[in-house]
């Protein structure tokens, strides 16, 4: 067979073939593949969630824009880690395979006007990305994709698991200035807003913050002046 005739026969093979079973290794396979796909569905149904309450909360017999810009935040977070780790799976060799989205049914109570069950409700949406992260761990660990393991723990596993403590301490904050209605959860709310919807208590909630306190605690180990032999 000449040089030509082989250069046309692996053409023809390569023109045949899927190039998407080439970018995949072996690791990630159907069941890799489907898990990933849940969550990017999951994260979209989040999405949805939280821009309902965020809309819910500029309503003007709510008027709660703290609250809502920290549901915005939460909204836009959900939509940027599905496009995220849909982009992921196509870069390992898997489809886009959306599905349909359904409409929360979350409700702002407006009579009164109370944050305790939207919020917990938040909590339990949060709580439900956290498992389900895991679960996506436990698939990938199970079939050796030790690269999947490593992006989910690495970027999004950390960080779910301190907004479902920042969400777990606004529940518990709603609940107490909701037992007597009035200033408190105007305060409450004036503090979300004064911080861009992010939960000011957020960083005692992050234990890398503890290195930064150590470092803050032993600034002035080296200054041999405060040690007088």
């Amino acid at each position: 067979m000449s040089h030509t005739e082989d250069v046309q026969k692996a053409i023809k093979a390569h023109s045949d073939a899927n190039t998407d079973n080439y970018i995949k290794v072996d690791t990630f396979n159907d069941e890799v593949a489907e898990a990933v796909r849940g969550h990017i569905h999951l994260e979209w149904k989040s999405w949805f969630f939280f821009r309902k309450l965020s809309a819910d909360c500029a309503r003007a017999n709510v008027s709660l824009h703290g609250f809502g810009m920290l549901f915005k935040r939460a909204a836009t977070e959900c939509f940027a880690d599905g496009m995220w780790l849909e982009g992921y799976l196509v870069q390992r060799g898997g489809r886009s395979k959306p599905s349909d989205i359904p409409a929360p049914d979350v409700e702002w109570p407006d009579d009164p006007v109370d944050p305790v069950q939207p919020v917990y409700e938040a909590l339990q949406v949060e709580k439900c990305l956290l498992e389900d992260l895991q679960r996506l761990c436990a698939v990938a660990d199970k079939h050796g994709d030790y690269a999947l393991e490593d992006v989910i723990e690495t970027r999004f596993l950390k960080k779910e698991t301190k907004h479902v403590k920042d969400m777990g301490d606004l529940l518990q904050q709603s609940v107490r200035v909701s037992k007597q209605a009035g200033h408190g959860l105007y305060h409450l709310d004036k503090e979300l807003r004064e911080n861009k919807g992010v939960t000011p208590w957020g960083k005692a909630n992050n234990p890398d913050n503890t290195d930064y306190l150590l470092q803050a605690a032993t600034a002035d180990l080296s200054n041999t002046k405060l040690f007088p032999s």
